[in-house]
């Protein structure tokens, strides 16, 4: 319930964002695009012309909302229904309490230490995925990038969540499963209205059978693992062994499989989106590939690549970031305001949702020059340095920054490493590849290139 109207942020009607609806469904960021070239950097709209929005691109609006009045802040319905229909209650759309002990209890998996106990299993994966895109490569001219990369990070991804016994194809049809449930997602946020016609068609519980027979391969793998406990380093071992410091007790299989599954959602198709539209924009700008080529000949040499020494390669990660920037994995971040607010001059009310615009954040001309071009130079420590820190979080921002950024970072340069070392690669044709905006900015088919070994 509003306590009171938004006030000093142009408006769009609610008929103007109704006929929006259908190209929502498409493609969002079009929509938002054209109102944030029309209304500036922050403005009020209607999901589907039904669920009243505001939508901000200014980094001192976003960084309110994301740290410095956090708590003030809940995830939306979208997170906390949708999500929660098809991927349960976890960390990602968990508050207050609940979530600070659980973000406390799980960020011990993400500790440089345990990144580098687990590196032996990511170089594994790696090695087992590199074998597989050679014969995908002799067998097939061109390739979809977008695809390999959804198998490689599902493998880093998968093995360091649950472990190297999780059989291949177990992975892959989890992976495939979650693609096609999460398309469904965004039809029932970009189109509220037609959830109840979704439930009674029968459409929303054939997704939910669809996901129930992936949770099976999970929920096996948790009971053999309790029932035959393995020395291994990767997070399943600590969701099953390390107790709550606050209560002692430790997770059940139910809440193992949630936050596992959760983890994996969103450290696989954050990488593996990364990591496509990495290689689409080094195939545009040649000459920068062929500065991390260099890099990598420079710091690595012939040894293998390692927790260490991927983070001596600060080129490589400007491209990365720039990659980030441009194509941002989280293109909006939605909240709801728990109370009345205000933040640069504008009323908030309390019950508002309030999207931070990532992907209009990153091309806000107040704060990048020639947003549309690509270019690394921009992320030098000295420019860093000089920049607002919220006009480029690609992870989010604030005390609910993604968890699993560090580890996908390292995932992303191991993969990235081996590709740029061993292969030349161009696209195929050499044309621009629109967008794809779901949970996460996918591009809209397959990526198609062609690699050839050095």
């Amino acid at each position: 319930m509003l306590t009171g109207q938004i006030t000093n942020a142009p408006h769009i009607p609610r008929g103007s964002a109704f006929l929006d609806s259908r190209d929502m469904v498409s493609n969002p960021i079009s929509v938002m695009e054209k109102y944030r070239a029309r209304l500036g950097h922050t403005f009020t709209f209607h999901f589907g012309g039904a669920v009243s929005a505001l939508v901000s691109t200014h980094p001192d609006f976003i960084r309110h909302i994301l740290r410095e009045n956090y708590q003030n802040y809940q995830k939306s319905y979208i997170q906390v229904e949708r999500i929660a229909e098809f991927e349960g209650h976890g960390l990602l759309n968990s508050h207050g309490e609940k979530w600070l002990s659980k973000r406390r209890y799980l960020q011990q998996g993400f500790r440089r230490s345990r990144m580098m106990a687990m590196m032996p299993i990511m170089q594994q994966a790696l090695s087992e995925s590199m074998k597989r895109f050679e014969e995908e490569r002799r067998e097939n001219d061109v390739i979809d990038v977008h695809k390999q990369m959804v198998f490689f990070t599902l493998r880093l991804v998968g093995k360091s969540l649950l472990g190297n016994s999780m059989k291949e194809e177990e992975l892959e049809l989890v992976g495939e499963t979650i693609s096609i449930i999460q398309k469904f997602m965004v039809r029932q946020i970009v189109q509220p209205y037609k959830i109840p016609w979704f439930r009674i068609s029968g459409q929303t519980a054939r997704y939910q059978r669809m996901r129930q027979a992936a949770d099976h391969f999970i929920r096996e793998h948790i009971a053999s693992r309790r029932k035959y406990p393995l020395e291994e380093s990767d997070l399943l071992q600590l969701l099953l062994s390390q107790p709550f410091k606050d209560t002692g007790e430790t997770l059940d299989d139910e809440q193992i499989l949630i936050e596992c599954l959760q983890l994996l959602v969103a450290g696989n198709e954050t990488s593996s989106n990364a990591l496509a539209w990495t290689f689409y924009l080094l195939c545009r700008h040649p000459w920068a590939a062929e500065k991390i080529r260099a890099e990598i000949a420079e710091v690595l040499g012939k040894e293998e690549p390692n927790f260490k020494n991927l983070h001596q390669l600060s080129y490589t990660m400007q491209v990365f970031d720039e990659t980030m920037r441009l194509y941002p994995p989280f293109w909006m971040v939605d909240r709801i305001a728990m109370g009345d607010d205000e933040a640069m001059g504008i009323h908030i009310p309390k019950g508002t949702m309030v999207v931070s615009y990532l992907y209009g954040l990153h091309r806000n001309t107040d704060y990048w020059d020639d947003p549309e071009v690509f270019n690394p130079d921009r992320f030098t420590k000295e420019r860093k340095k000089a920049r607002n820190p919220f006009a480029h979080i690609p992870f989010g921002g604030g005390p609910r920054i993604c968890i699993g950024n560090s580890m996908a970072i390292v995932q992303m340069l191991l993969i990235l490493v081996a590709l740029v070392r061993d292969y030349r690669f161009e696209l195929v044709p050499d044309e621009p590849v629109a967008i794809r905006p779901m949970m996460i900015l996918r591009p809209d088919g397959p990526m198609k290139m062609r690699f050839w070994r050095i």
